[in-house]
């Protein structure tokens, strides 16, 4: 029914004619129209719930039985909210209809059968639809429906590795083809598992059945590194650069490997690949300057002209040829896997949310006789959010409401009059990674409309926000979605009708700037953004915010008793959500906080998880002493030491021996260990009496987990720490419920801990009424509040590079292959449209994609506001962070700087968390931490290989010996890479950090997550940027981390045992170096003089014994040593000991 009178978008009688609705009586039904089926893009805050219970209630007012009503909505909350609207929209039209009325008798009807209206997820409904026909679906009838993530990993496991052990039992051609790919079937697990994300779009793949002609392309690479190779020089001053060096690896392949498999080429050709793009070449011009010759200037022309047509012309396109043949292989090889994995799934009746959809899909379009009784069953069918839901739900609604139960296209359904009412906005599509697709949406509101008895409405009326904040959205997404760039990837753009009134002018929309930050730390930024957003809430609630606020006029900011509930901030990512929550705690305001994922930094976890361990591994001397040292002990190293010395047993911790050692210890040493024996015992007799539903309750009460949590060391932390033990308490009783036992809970319980597996955190206020609220944008839909923050304003870094590209109009996905874990993950091979360099290649489109979607998440930010819209900035870096597309329209005349009084400390307010007098408790167990920090043996080092100090100049606080141990892995990854380095970006460096296991363990800095990864990737670049650098390039032999220990006989005492560890040693033409690496906090204002007056002592001390050790072990010259301070890329040589070898004290 497309026609020109729909462009005109009469709001006012669109909503009489879908569901009229008013605040107070009955809405009049003469408009109301029953049989068209609408679709309705309904702008944020233009009350789409209204609309769909009012079409519901106008529904039931026509005659329409109310068991005929399906509602389907996008979460479990939304159904609660809706059925309540429901129930109360009917109770209050049985109250205003006359009693005499058939419209009257109707209501009370509905009132009395409203409990068989479905209302529910789709999940919900298509779980309904299988229980009732199983053996329809082909299922057993006791399956289970949504499983949970710990049993789909399972499965999907078990589904891998029955598919290699068929693999193996074949006939092994699938092997015999990976295997001339260079490829082990076992590799490809990640492959696997990526693709079963998508199991209903067939895998994309376009290279060739048979490897690409490789030996032209060879021949030609060898020919002219042979030819270029002569512009070498015989005595370089500098050594080899990366291209030197690909060449040289390029021939010692052709000599000792040969170049008869294509997998042998490829490689051949990726050596020289990897060193140069179609732009520039990794050529160091100054590396080709000899003694007697200099070709620096050709090298340049190699650098920007030769290696880059080269590889263009030649390398690069059968590259692309042979990465896109062994994607085909590896597809090949691994989708029957997937589809393995999905019989599986439901052979055993072990279904997944996705299979609710595909299994109700395909029994309503292969079986026309349950259709038919479906669409008895429940004729109208009304959606909510219909623009972030699953693809499959389109095709189930297709068939339910088609007017041919014989038709088997969904596309080619015809709806019945007045089946269906589907409600949603593709502004508001933001969940592309839960497999959410605006297209879908847009799709099927086109086909509708094109429908005789359909048509596609706007509703454009903005009830949440004032007049001023709808304008400024007009203004800015009117742009955003308009730019042409995105037209075929972004929603249309509809203006606002805005109905709520202007309030006091210049009160709606306020920028609040965050002041520069020296090396621009997106945390430090954040902490600042959220000490003056605590700031403001405080004084907001006192009174003493900007006058204009408080105007006594409709529509002004704060009218009455400002609550914290008011008060709403989001930030675009979860990373820095903590630096808002220790913001609020510390001016004691009450928050709640959604999408934090913080339970893998919970002390308390960890605790939980460490007497759990030990209970069920009393065998165990690791998990003993593990629970002794955590939290709910405290014994120190020197308490074990002593209790091992007399006779005590950590392999059986509290048998019969224990009582023994206890007695020879003093009394208030073998009280704590006593105590804690006590207490494992009573954790392992809860563990074997009771199941985890119940026994969580009682373990966490017999370790006073709980108690202990009320009264950290810092108050603030009381109520995120008390609240994750409560978490903990309610997820364990509800696997409890789901049959796990004691073992299973710990295993899950250290995925969380390992950050494999997400939990949110939570609050003593989660769930109370008055709290500021606190979460990323992701969490907001649907929410609204009077004050809104968008926050944490600025963070450094790029956007992860895609890895996938679904293409929903031709029902595939593109899923590269990735080789590797972590910082060595790389794309390998691809489909031929992968890495095109054309705006249309995979990547590309998906970026493209990506950033359409920011800007819809813009979109649902901004109009969470109903009075007033504060937006955060970073001036130093103005348009970029997470904000910068609001930027441009922050001006001065839109949005004035937000005004936030100083209050004096005396006025500042603190909210006590009420909890049981544990001073004495707490006492005790700080004095046991504090015991269990102290070094607990003596022992004489020549070579002392302690870590780097933790502080800083003159006191000031220093990075922390976790930072310095997190440095020592990366620049021991790099330099055992040094011939083809990995990009050590944030992201992969936060890896590194969890994979030393620092992040929730290292307590000696303040410094937050993200400013120990900033200032990690700041190390780290000096050093790729440094001399050293260049020279172990260079050196012929290179060692990191090199461990040793020799005796030294001695005539006066015992003999001296010498050990250590050195952090790089690396020989060159002059002879060794030795460097340790130090990640001290320099003086900024004078590093080099902080860094030589640091050097003076142990830490020369220490180099000196690293070299006298060397050449004693060696026998070997060392050449240079020195201190390699990562702060300030400060080198500090040391004067060394008479017996060694070595220059004076210098500076490189």
């Amino acid at each position: 029914m497309s026609n020109e009178t729909k462009a005109v978008r009469d709001d006012e009688a669109v909503r009489r004619r879908i569901g009229p609705w008013a605040p107070s009586g009955v809405p009049d039904l003469s408009d109301f129209d029953a049989s068209t089926n609408f679709v309705v893009r309904a702008a944020a805050g233009s009350g789409k719930t209204t609309a769909l219970v009012g079409r519901m209630v106008a529904l039931v007012r026509s005659g329409v039985p109310v068991e005929d009503l399906t509602a389907i909505t996008f979460t479990r909350k939304a159904a609660g909210e809706m059925s309540a609207r429901f129930s109360r929209e009917l109770e209050e039209a049985r109250r205003d209809l006359p009693k005499d009325s058939a419209e009257y008798r109707r209501v009370v009807a509905a009132l009395g059968n409203v409990q068989s209206t479905f209302i529910g997820t789709i999940h919900a409904f298509c779980s309904r639809l299988l229980r009732e026909r199983p053996l329809d679906a082909g299922l057993p009838p006791d399956f289970t429906a949504g499983l949970s993530d710990r049993d789909e990993r399972q499965l999907r496991e078990r589904a891998w590795h029955e598919h290699l052990q068929a693999l193996h039992d074949g006939d092994g051609d699938h092997l015999d083809q990976l295997s001339d790919c260079g490829l082990e079937a076992q590799k490809l697990a990640s492959f696997f598992q990526r693709l079963c994300r998508f199991p209903d779009l067939e895998p994309f793949t376009d290279g060739a059945d048979e490897p690409p002609e490789m030996d032209a392309a060879v021949a030609a690479v060898r020919e002219k590194i042979r030819e270029w190779s002569e512009y070498r020089p015989d005595q370089p001053v500098k050594g080899s650069d990366a291209v030197m060096k690909a060449f040289d690896k390029a021939e010692r392949m052709v000599l000792y490997l040969g170049m008869d498999a294509p997998a042998q080429k490829a490689e051949f050709l990726s050596v020289i690949a990897n060193v140069s793009d179609t732009d520039r070449a990794s050529v160091k011009t100054t590396y080709w300057k000899g003694e007697n010759v200099n070709n620096s200037s050709w090298a340049k022309i190699l650098r920007d002209e030769l290696l880059p047509d080269l590889i263009r012309s030649t390398v690069q396109p059968v590259l692309r040829e042979w990465e896109a043949h062994v994607h085909r292989v590896a597809v090949a090889c691994t989708a029957p896997a997937v589809e393995r994995y999905h019989e599986l799934r439901r052979r055993e009746g072990m279904l997944t949310f996705h299979d609710l959809l595909s299994l109700t899909r395909d029994m309503l379009r292969d079986r026309p006789d349950v259709l038919r009784d479906v669409q008895e069953r429940y004729p109208r069918l009304l959606v909510d959010e219909f623009q972030d839901t699953d693809p499959l739900q389109a095709e189930i609604l297709s068939f339910l409401a088609s007017n041919n139960p014989e038709e088997t296209d969904w596309r080619a359904c015809r709806p019945r009059d007045g089946s269906l009412f589907i409600v949603g906005d593709d502004k508001q599509s933001i969940y592309r990674f839960r497999r959410a697709d605006k297209d879908v949406f847009e799709a099927f509101r086109q086909r509708i409309d094109d429908e005789p008895n359909g048509e596609a409405v706007d509703l454009t009326k903005n009830f949440r926000s004032r007049a001023p904040i709808c304008t400024w959205c007009n203004d800015v997404f009117g742009d955003l979605f308009g730019d042409e760039a995105f037209a075929d990837v972004q929603a249309e753009y509809v203006d606002f009708d805005p109905q709520r009134p202007a309030g006091p002018e210049h009160t709606s929309i306020r920028r609040k700037p965050v002041d520069a930050v020296k090396g621009n730390y997106g945390s430090r930024i954040a902490r600042q953004d959220a000490e003056q957003i605590a700031r403001f809430i405080q004084v907001a609630r006192a009174g003493d915010a900007e006058p204009e606020f408080y105007h006594d006029e409709e529509g002004a900011v704060f009218r009455g008793e400002v609550r914290f509930s008011d008060f709403l901030i989001l930030t675009r990512v979860r990373t820095r959500l903590s630096e808002y929550t220790d913001a609020l705690a510390r001016h004691g305001i009450p928050y709640t906080v959604t999408g934090s994922r913080d339970m893998s930094d919970s002390e308390e976890l960890k605790a939980i998880v460490d007497v759990l361990r030990a209970a069920l591994r009393p065998d165990d001397p690791v998990d003993a002493v593990a629970y002794l040292k955590g939290l709910l002990v405290g014994a120190s190293d020197d308490d074990l030491y002593r209790y091992a010395m007399a006779g005590g047993s950590f392999s059986a911790f509290g048998a019969e021996e224990h009582e023994t050692a206890i007695d020879q210890l003093d009394e208030e040493r073998g009280g704590r260990l006593q105590d804690a024996a006590e207490q494992l015992e009573a954790v392992r007799t809860i563990v074997h009496d009771t199941r985890p539903g119940v026994g969580i309750e009682q373990l966490i009460d017999r370790t006073g987990l709980l108690a202990g949590a009320t009264h950290p060391e810092k108050a603030s932390e009381a109520s995120t720490r008390a609240g994750a033990v409560m978490r903990l308490l309610h997820v364990v009783q509800a696997w409890g419920s789901d049959g796990l036992g004691w073992s299973e809970v710990v295993e899950e319980l250290d995925l969380v801990l390992q950050g494999e597996e997400e939990m949110d955190g939570m609050t003593l206020e989660t769930g109370q009424d008055d709290a500021v609220r606190i979460m990323n944008v992701h969490q907001a839909k649907g929410l609204e509040a009077p004050v809104v923050f968008l926050a944490d304003p600025y963070t450094r870094g790029s956007s992860p590079t895609p890895e996938q590209h679904v293409r929903r109009e031709h029902d595939d996905v593109v899923v590269p292959v990735i080789q590797g874990e972590g910082v060595y993950s790389k794309i390998t091979h691809a489909p031929r449209g992968w890495h095109e360099d054309n705006e249309r290649s995979f990547i590309s489109e998906e970026q493209r994609i990506g950033e359409a979607e920011e800007h819809r998440l813009l979109y649902v930010a901004a109009t969470r506001a109903e009075r007033l819209l504060v937006v955060s900035t970073y001036p130093k870096k103005a348009g970029a962070g997470y904000w910068g597309a609001l930027h441009p329209y922050l001006t001065d005349e839109t949005a004035p700087v937000l005004d936030i009084p100083e209050r004096d400390a005396s006025e500042s307010t603190t909210v006590e968390a009420s909890a049981p007098d544990l001073d004495g408790a707490r006492a005790h167990l700080e004095a046991r931490i504090e015991a269990g920090a102290q070094k607990s043996y003596d022992e004489t080092r020549a070579a002392s290989d302690e870590a780097e100090s933790s502080s800083g100049a003159a006191g000031a606080p220093g990075y922390g010996r976790a930072l310095g141990n997190a440095l020592h892995a990366c620049l021991e990854l790099l330099v055992e890479h040094r011939t083809d380095p990995p990009s050590l970006t944030a992201p992969m460096l936060r890896q590194v950090l969890e994979a030393e296991g620092i992040l929730r363990l290292d307590r000696s800095t303040d410094a937050t997550v993200e400013e120990r990864v900033e200032t990690l990737q700041r190390m780290v670049d000096s050093f790729r940027a440094s001399w050293i650098w260049d020279e172990i390039e260079e050196a012929s032999d290179v060692r990191t981390e090199y461990r040793f220990a020799h005796m030294t006989a001695s005539d006066e005492g015992p003999d001296e045992l010498t050990r250590g560890q050195v952090d790089l040693l690396y020989q060159t033409d002059d002879g060794w170096t030795v460097i340790d690496f130090k990640s001290d906090r320099l003086d900024p204002n004078n590093p080099a003089t902080d860094a030589k007056k640091r050097a003076e002592g142990k830490y020369s001390t220490q180099v000196e014994a690293y070299v006298a050790a060397w050449r004693r072990l060696q026998g070997e010259e060392v050449d240079h040593a020195g201190i390699w301070f990562a702060d300030a890329d400060a080198f500090v040589s040391v004067v060394q000991s008479p017996d060694t070898t070595g220059p004076a004290e210098s500076e490189r």
